[in-house]
């Protein structure tokens, strides 16, 4: 697994070429983001699976850090295991890991800096650290800059609250080149303009926005049963269709009454509303995803109505211009021109679909990235420099320890200190080099000596102005040591029985039919 790692650490790592099948059909793809060849490749060793899952947690909480928590889980380990094999007990080294990871977490807030930067200049930092090394430098300077509007826009209040995974979203289109990529002080939507009438450019739009459907309710009685209309004479029926007819328009004239020139349907609208609506001038779309209409509402304002209830002008959502626009060989809608847009969406363009994927990958991690920065904007010395003060603390506070946690502690110490020679090695340099000479300057007092991955040197970082997230360090330093304790406390390895393809078949099946299952479809259960 560190191997694995190894070669993708730092601004200067170099590319995994992944093999996999996704479907019926191989994919071929390169990358530099650990994330996503481990999600990609088959690891079968139970310890191994342990150390991933940690790995793409840390991604997961921060944007970042996925390849240093398994470094230093990995290299922790490695130590752990050299003490095993000169009989140290599994307890004592567990006791020795928590201390020292308590003895880390103190020190860590002592080497914060205090930096007069901006919040805007901490997130534009956190941004580039997390792009660093997954994308080529043309690439990454232009998605860079993608996402720095994009979190100029929507404001950095936006990436602190509860709903900032839904501040920056992605929409790909095939063909063109990543320079043609563009953000939309708004958002783009993938849904058609359903009749050939409505206009496909509205200024000053007051938009409705309903939820759920827009037309005669059709929910099931039960799984397997419909609503049912049964008629008798020809004359019942045409009298059902009269009555469907006046009901509807009394659900668009209640919409037309509150001068909303478009309408945005969460789900479906029945066809008679298309003709109704288009002679009217009035734009519609239907059938969004639920977290889409939630950030087309983020995006324009107002209030979403459910369907039948009365819809006043406060009501409205507002946007400049609505136009559908042919980018490449696909029609989006774009929504753009709101007054205090919380949501927006960046088109990515490119010509291949798994190049695409791949970078709209990391751009979801810088932007978590840049969510962790605006909540907790402290900064540390980068290059190395701030695992190798800690090494150094926890060196000195190891010889105070009388019991064999000392030996525990020195270990914990020798792993902080591979993580730069990992990093050195990516710039070309030996890692024992490097190691010696970090040691040599931070006993002298250089907190901020680190690596510059450019010249291949040691260097102050202070002068280069290399700083890296603190939340992102220690998540990744308390997943690595929580992995490292779980392992070390495991004794045996217990395999359960494989089941059966039938029973596998079954168990999948019956997961659809649960009474849960059941109520978020819509279904009426009975009894309840």
């Amino acid at each position: 697994m560190q191997d694995l790692a190894r070669t993708i650490f730092g601004p200067r790592s170099l590319i995994k070429l992944v093999s996999t099948h996704e479907g019926n059909y191989p994919l071929t793809f390169v990358t530099s983001d650990l994330q996503s060849v481990l999600k990609r490749i088959q690891i079968k060793h139970p310890a191994a699976q342990i150390i991933a899952g940690a790995a793409i947690a840390t991604h997961r909480e921060k944007g970042d850090g996925c390849v240093s928590t398994m470094l230093l889980a990995t290299g922790l380990l490695s130590e752990c295991k050299r003490l095993l094999e000169h009989k140290t007990h599994a307890n004592v080294l567990v006791d020795g890991l928590t201390l020292a990871y308590h003895r880390i977490v103190a020190q860590a807030s002592k080497l914060i800096i205090r930096k007069t930067d901006t919040q805007l200049d901490v997130i534009g930092l956190a941004i580039g650290n997390s792009l660093g090394g997954k994308l080529f430098d043309d690439d990454r300077r232009v998605v860079q800059g993608l996402l720095s509007e994009a979190v100029k826009t929507v404001g950095v209040s936006e990436l602190r609250g509860p709903d900032s995974r839904w501040v920056v979203d992605v929409k790909k289109v095939q063909g063109g080149t990543l320079a043609d990529s563009h953000v939309v002080t708004g958002i783009a939507l993938t849904q058609e303009i359903p009749h050939d009438k409505m206009p496909r450019t509205v200024k000053g739009a007051k938009i409705a926005l309903i939820e759920k459907e827009l037309r005669i309710p059709d929910k099931k009685i039960t799984r397997y049963e419909d609503y049912k209309f049964a008629f008798s004479s020809p004359q019942e029926m045409s009298g059902f269709e009269k009555s469907k007819k006046t009901y509807l328009e009394g659900l668009a004239s209640n919409i037309i009454a509150a001068n909303a020139n478009v309408v945005l349907v969460e789900g479906g609208v029945d066809d008679f509303l298309f003709e109704y609506f288009a002679n009217r001038g009035i734009l519609l779309l239907r059938r969004f995803p639920h977290v889409e209409f939630e950030r087309v509402n983020r995006v324009v304002g107002g209030r979403m109505i459910p369907y039948g209830l009365e819809i006043t002008d406060e009501d409205l959502g507002w946007a400049d211009l609505i136009e559908e626009r042919k980018i490449g060989k696909q029609k989006l809608v774009y929504i753009e021109g709101c007054k205090k847009p919380k949501s927006v969406d960046i088109v990515l363009r490119g010509g291949v679909k798994w190049s695409l994927d791949d970078i709209e990958r990391v751009m979801m991690g810088a932007v978590k990235s840049a969510t962790t920065a605006a909540r907790d904007p402290r900064l540390v010395w980068g290059g190395g420099a701030f695992e190798f003060e800690l090494a150094r603390n926890l060196t000195a506070y190891a010889r105070r320890i009388k019991d064999r946690r000392q030996l525990v502690l020195e270990a914990v110490a020798e792993a902080f200190e591979s993580i730069p020679g990992i990093l050195g090695e990516s710039a070309g340099l030996k890692a024992m080099d490097v190691t010696s000479e970090l040691r040599y300057r931070h006993a002298k007092g250089e907190k901020s000596a680190g690596i510059d991955v450019k010249s291949g040197r040691i260097m102050s970082m202070s002068a280069l102005g290399v700083l890296d997230l603190l939340d992102v360090k220690l998540q990744a330093i308390t997943s690595a040591f929580e992995t490292a304790i779980t392992i070390l406390r495991i004794n045996e390895l217990i395999v359960g029985a494989e089941l059966s393809k039938p029973e596998r078949s079954y168990l999948e099946r019956i997961k659809g039919s649960t009474r849960k299952a059941f109520k978020e479809k819509g279904a009426i259960i009975p009894g309840e």
